[in-house]
């Protein structure tokens, strides 16, 4: 029970990283029009593969069986 409420942890903090990587790139598209767009691009993007890959690697690290320490 202890590991699967870690699990749903990490994997809502992967979602927020998602989450606000999104709210970064849709922000440089609707409010701010500056000349620095590629920062907000990498930016946003940036957050989103990061939140990624923490993700998959949490839901492939949580499907391992418990009997491998």
């Amino acid at each position: 029970m202890v590991a699967m409420k870690a699990i749903v942890a990490r994997a809502t903090n992967c979602l927020i990283w998602i989450i606000c990587g999104v709210l970064v790139i849709a922000i440089r598209i609707w409010i701010l029009h500056s000349s620095s767009i590629l920062l907000w691009e990498v930016l946003g993007f940036g957050m989103i593969a990061y939140g990624l890959g923490k993700l998959l690697w949490v839901l492939a690290r949580g499907r391992l069986p418990s009997s491998i320490p």
